[in-house]
């Protein structure tokens, strides 16, 4: 049962990670030897955004702060 709520929970999130990323512009160059890849500045921003987000939620599920214990 877990691992069917762990695929169900994976799809949600790459689901809604397309929605949230559509209409970036990502640019792949490849020569002999290596790959280069660019984003625009939009792209960017919303990236940074989403890992801000996932950063102020995992915080406010590990609270660590030593004020938030009741001794």
């Amino acid at each position: 049962m877990k691992k069917v709520c762990a695929i169900i929970f994976l799809i949600i999130v790459l689901i809604s990670t397309v929605f949230i990323l559509s209409g970036c512009t990502l640019q792949i160059e490849t020569t002999n030897s290596s790959v280069s890849a660019s984003v625009d500045e939009d792209t960017t921003e919303k990236v940074d955004g989403v890992i801000d987000w996932i950063k102020a939620r995992l915080n406010r599920l590990f609270n660590t702060d030593k004020e938030s214990y009741v001794v």
